[in-house]
């Protein structure tokens, strides 16, 4: 998202299209005019919008077969009960043993 936002203030910024501006192109920095950078710029956030999508969808769809697989196999790992069962602690009624001295 920061990379994102980075090209599309560097966009937004450029009002001169006869400006200078310089890119990288294939490990060579090249001199070229804004309005020859912009079009690259916006096909190059467009796409890193569009991997980021795709990404984000992938993951959520990891994480349900990561949930599905523990539930059906019993897998409870260790660190995630502790933090389940420290929320079912807190609105339960205290319970113990009292000792007096």
């Amino acid at each position: 998202a920061v990379v994102s936002t980075q090209s599309t203030g560097a966009l937004d910024e450029a009002k001169d299209p006869k400006r200078k501006c310089y890119q990288l192109v294939g490990g060579v920095l090249v001199e070229r005019t804004v309005e020859q950078v912009k079009p690259n710029l916006k096909n190059n956030s467009d796409k890193i919008s569009a991997l980021i999508s795709s990404l984000d969808k992938n993951l959520n769809s990891k994480e349900k077969e990561l949930i599905d697989f523990k539930e059906k196999h019993g897998i409870k790992v260790k660190g995630e009960d502790a933090v389940d069962s420290g929320q079912k602690k807190e609105d339960s009624k205290p319970s113990g043993v009292l000792y007096l001295n």
